[in-house]
């Protein structure tokens, strides 16, 4: 087992909820954590509320702006690295955990060191699944998706398994794997660097791992508004356009955006999308198209 974990969490406007995910961490059992705070320019009472904490395991890093998740999370695991740690957690600070989380986390990374490794979570205060694991969907223009997502547990994915993709809210990176497959692309600030980072670690042969045992609960998008809200579903379509872009070429990065943009048409008219929605979408369609 690691000696020591440097955890990363990114804050933005987090006063809601980063109370409780501090106190989560203070609960465990292992103790020998380091906590990275990287505040986007947050404009409430997030970082008067990490200021009361001074603990000499955690360490603030402000930023003058909002530099986005992915930006915010390679500071802080830059620092992690010149700090000396091997192992970093990045983990969302709109979680919750029980006391025993990170003992069963690294028991997992024991038996499976050079593996990527994520818990179960579920959707806090429920006992539905939000992800345990996940992968791509060729057909559907390899869009991300996250296994038994509205699920009500009962046990059905308790069995450790590989798999492609799972959403960055909390997975434990070994040093010299996160260096292997480089940083988060920060141009797509918000959504969808997750599924860009995984996918070039499939494309490297890094093994990915969920693990049933450790799982905590996730406020999924308490700080973002969800998929529907304009900022989701902005960055949302934006990023998928620029995750095709980047990553197929020719005939087959033509067919896939003509395919996303006819799914984006059939749900706008079908009702799934609103009109107003559905014009945040388009124009970040068109945005993804030149990032």
């Amino acid at each position: 087992m690691i000696e020591q974990l440097a955890i990363i969490t990114v804050t933005y406007n987090s006063s809601a909820v980063i109370e409780k995910f501090i106190i989560s961490l203070f609960k465990q059992s292992y103790s020998n954590w380091y906590l990275y705070i990287i505040d986007s320019a947050s404009t409430d009472d997030t970082l008067k509320k990490v200021y009361t904490d001074s603990d000499e395991r955690i360490t603030l890093l402000p930023q003058p702006i909002n530099v986005g998740f992915a930006e915010g999370n390679n500071i802080g695991i830059r620092q992690a690295i010149s700090d000396g740690f091997k192992c970093v957690l990045l983990i969302n600070n709109d979680t919750e955990f029980d006391a025993d989380f990170l003992d069963k986390l690294l028991l997992d990374h024991r038996n499976y060191p050079n593996f990527v490794i994520t818990p179960k979570i579920h959707y806090a205060g429920t006992d539905k699944i939000w992800c345990a694991g996940g992968g791509f969907k060729p057909v559907q223009a390899f869009a991300a998706y996250h296994r038994g997502e509205g699920e009500y547990d009962i046990g059905q994915y308790d069995q450790d398994c590989k798999c492609d993709f799972v959403p960055m809210c909390c997975v434990l990176i070994p040093v010299n794997v996160w260096q292997k497959v480089g940083e988060l692309d920060n141009k797509f600030f918000i959504y969808s660097e997750d599924a860009d980072w995984f996918y070039r670690a499939k494309k490297l042969g890094i093994k990915l791992v969920y693990c049933f045992q450790p799982s905590l609960q996730h406020k999924v998008s308490s700080l973002t508004g969800g998929a529907q809200s304009q900022i989701g579903a902005s960055y949302g379509t934006r990023n998928r356009i620029y995750f095709i872009r980047k990553h197929f070429y020719g005939l087959q990065k033509i067919f896939l955006l003509l395919v996303y943009f006819c799914g984006m048409s059939v749900k706008f008219l079908s009702g799934k999308y609103s009109l107003k929605e559905f014009g945040w979408r388009l124009r970040a369609f068109f945005k993804g198209l030149s990032l």
